[in-house]
């Protein structure tokens, strides 16, 4: 299993050195590896490590980030990844299949729009018959574009669905002509903006899925993309850490939302994502931490959506109270 290796991912090398240098087994004993997606919501992991905001729990700790769901998944089950964000509905299948992974908390409210290189469209109902690029197959893009589209009475079979590995890649597509609507996540929806003013190619938000998701409910309910997750194994070596985490988290959080200058550099150091872009998408991305209690109601209207399709991708069926960790910050 290899990740991508970011500027302080490498100092997790540092415990392995001091056990053979016959430095204190404590430097082993406070090293803590945390994992990220390759998107905005581990920009706030950034700043927590790179402020060394879990010390003295762990004064080792170190971010890297995995480069799609199906590695961050392998590195679970592997054993490698025991602190990660997820996909939601990911996070549930992997409670379900008895990893030990549990919720920690809830790190957005929804960063999900249709992109689109002409105007007009005011409704999903207008792509009947039209070209649309959608990143990762059965993943949150797919799923909440499938829900939104069953909302109103369509399927995927009413659409020219061209499938794309990655967001940044089903923006590329969108910029090349290959279709003229894209369903992207920030930071991949302020890129496709960008690249297109460069290419002198005029590319809008038509549609902000947060709201239309709101709206077909009635009950205002978000869309909980992306959730932090860790295994009982990590709690039992740091039994702070779940509280802990999330209030240093939720202060991180709120750092990035006010200095997405600062924030953005941060970010491309860790992630690679491009400073300017990052900056701008950040008012997108709709950040915020929530604990397992304060997002459980958005949480399971989103399983029962997604379970619609295939309770498979949840892993069988509503996770239970296990899965929501009783966080205290």
């Amino acid at each position: 299993m290899s990740f991508a290796i970011t500027r302080r991912s490498a100092l997790g090398g540092l415990a392995a050195t001091a056990v053979l240098s016959g430095l204190p087994s404590r430097v082993l004993a406070q090293s803590l590896r945390l994992f990220g997606a390759p998107i905005g919501v581990s920009v706030p992991l950034a700043h927590l490590v790179d402020r060394n905001g879990l010390a003295p729990l762990a004064d080792n700790a170190t971010l890297t980030i995995w480069r799609s769901p199906d590695e961050m998944r392998a590195g679970v089950v592997s054993g490698e990844i025991e602190l990660t964000t997820s996909p939601a509905p990911t996070a549930a299948n992997l409670y379900n299949r008895g990893t030990g992974m549990r919720l920690a908390g809830v790190l957005t409210t929804g960063m999900l729009y249709l992109m689109t290189t002409r105007d007009g469209l005011d409704d999903l109902t207008g792509l009947a018959g039209q070209r649309v690029l959608v990143p990762f197959r059965g993943d949150m893009p797919d799923r909440v574009f499938q829900v939104l589209l069953r909302a109103r009475g369509m399927s995927l079979g009413d659409v020219d669905v061209q499938y794309a590995a990655t967001p940044l890649e089903a923006a590329q597509l969108l910029l090349a002509g290959q279709a003229e609507f894209a369903v992207l996540q920030e930071p991949a929806a302020t890129a496709s903006i960008m690249r297109g003013i460069a290419q002198s190619l005029p590319v809008v938000r038509a549609l902000d899925f947060q709201e239309l998701y709101a709206a077909t409910s009635g009950d205002g309910l978000d869309i909980p993309m992306a959730v932090l997750i860790l295994r009982d194994s990590l709690r039992d070596r740091f039994p702070d850490l779940p509280n802990r985490l999330v209030a240093e988290l939720r202060s991180s959080t709120e750092w990035v939302r006010n200095n997405p200058a600062s924030a953005a550099r941060l970010g491309e150091d860790y992630l690679g994502l491009r400073q300017p872009i990052l900056e701008r998408s950040i008012p997108f991305m709709n950040l915020s931490v929530r604990t397992p209690a304060q997002a459980r109601g958005a949480l399971e209207r989103l399983y029962g959506e997604l379970a619609g399709d295939s309770a498979a991708l949840i892993g069988g069926g509503l996770p239970d109270d296990g899965f929501y960790l009783d966080i205290q910050a």
